[in-house]
């Protein structure tokens, strides 16, 4: 397969197509909690004021930098190119009509598990879950 070819194939895999949400909540409504994922570092931070209640590692290879709010959840999201499943799905910015997200381990069709990110923030499923209860639509993300 051509090279170029096999980059787009697996760019389309850790990505999800979702509709776009007109309305997100205001600032407010996520409270003082925010998402830190630092790309040096590979580790995501969550914060309630100053104080850092959780944090994991995370593959974040790809991921933009900005700063973003989740836009949306899904409990066990579905991956649009390859079928895979993403487990506590929170999306937070779109690449043309593609939404990156904060996701687990990607399931395969086969069953096994998938940790590689083109754009994601990819965490242990155990992770993801944690953060997932813990976020809401409309909290703050920072990606530097």
């Amino acid at each position: 397969m051509h090279p170029v070819k096999l980059l787009a194939r697996l760019v389309a895999v850790l990505l999800v197509a979702l509709p776009t949400f007109a309305a997100l909540p205001s600032p407010a409504a996520a409270g003082r909690k925010r998402i830190v994922v630092v790309l040096g570092e590979q580790r995501v931070y969550a914060y309630e004021g100053d104080t850092v209640v959780f944090t994991t590692r995370a593959n974040v290879r790809g991921a933009k930098r900005g700063t973003f709010r989740i836009q949306n959840k899904i409990a066990m999201a579905k991956s649009s190119a390859l079928g895979w499943k993403l487990p506590y799905w929170m999306g937070i910015y779109y690449v043309g009509r593609i939404q990156n997200g904060f996701h687990g381990y990607s399931i395969r069709a086969n069953g096994g598990l998938a940790a590689n990110s083109l754009g994601c923030i990819v965490m242990p499923t155990s992770a993801a879950a944690w953060l997932y209860r813990w976020a809401s639509v409309g909290t703050p993300v920072t990606i530097r």
